[in-house]
């Protein structure tokens, strides 16, 4: 029984007895130790993928005959911005899970960064409904994700800055595809209540352990990991078919998959803070250093 329940807790929040990359978000942890390398690091880069990002968006806009630029150039400016300015508030955080400062963004988390900053491009393709594009560049985006986790564990450049930014930019880009997709018509209202509820379960249910223990456990866990997954090549199906204008069949029960992962997934997160609230208080800086645990 006692193995039962010990792999459930694995299944729900990943604790387990093996060793895994995850450090605690300490309170007061964010801006408060200077890396200027890193800063001008993460500087270069966020300029350089803006770069990319504003040739791709003109490229774009060029194959849709200009529409809507003004809206869209504005806002993406602004997302890229406050990214990049978020990032480096975070810079404290560039440094090995051990606590070694990294003097590098590394090439992980400019994928990652890259995958955040190109979020608003994939939204406009969706919501002038040019599937075609839109699933290659969805494929390509999702590949980040995992080439950044492959590339951080095979290459020895895991860093707290990208066990936090990853997450997140995984959060943002299931709500602004799955949201667009709503508002458009493709996915039924459900599902933008779905989505809506888990970010907003995971952001409070987030800022309820900070504020009520004084600290965050970043780390996957195997469902939300594997719901994950499934949501994503459930969208490349559907926004496959809808590039390739195939029959409603096919769309009805990729439909359907979709609203009953994520309501598995807004089950899980709802039980996974539920079990975080009930656990003692994690130990202090220093005390554990095993990533046993998560949120």
């Amino acid at each position: 029984m006692k193995d039962l329940s010990e792999r459930i807790l694995w299944l729900v929040v990943g604790r387990g007895p093996r060793t895994v990359a995850a450090f605690d978000w300490i309170r007061g942890g964010v801006g408060s130790r200077q890396n200027p390398d890193g800063m001008r690091s993460l500087i270069h880069a966020g300029l350089a993928i803006a770069g990319v990002c504003l040739l791709i968006d003109g490229l774009i806009l060029w194959r849709h005959g200009w529409a809507h630029w003004t809206g869209f150039a504005f806002g993406h400016s602004a997302w890229i911005s406050a990214f990049i300015v978020a990032s480096a508030l975070n810079v404290g955080f560039l440094e090995t899970v051990e606590g070694e400062r990294m003097k590098g963004l590394g090439g992980p988390n400019a994928l990652t960064l890259t995958r955040g900053l190109l979020l608003p491009s994939l939204i406009y393709l969706l919501a002038l409904k040019d599937y075609g594009l839109a699933v290659a560049f969805y494929v390509l985006l999702s590949a980040t994700d995992i080439a950044d986790g492959w590339w951080a564990r095979h290459g020895g450049l895991q860093s707290k800055l990208g066990v936090v930014l990853d997450p997140i930019v995984d959060l943002l880009f299931h709500l602004g595809v799955l949201f667009t997709l709503s508002l458009t018509g493709l996915l039924g209202p459900w599902v933008m209540g779905l989505i809506l509820a888990r970010s907003a379960l995971l952001v409070f249910g987030t800022a309820v352990l900070y504020f009520w223990k004084g600290r965050v456990r970043i780390l996957p866990t195997p469902i939300g990991k594997g719901t994950g997954f499934l949501v994503c090549l459930a969208t490349i199906l559907l926004l496959g078919l809808m590039a390739l204008d195939e029959d409603a069949g096919g769309l009805a029960i990729l439909r359907a998959c979709i609203t009953l992962l994520l309501t598995v997934s807004l089950v899980h997160v709802l039980a996974m803070g539920i079990i975080n609230l009930c656990r003692p208080p994690a130990p202090t800086r220093g005390e554990d250093r095993t990533g046993k645990g998560g949120w």
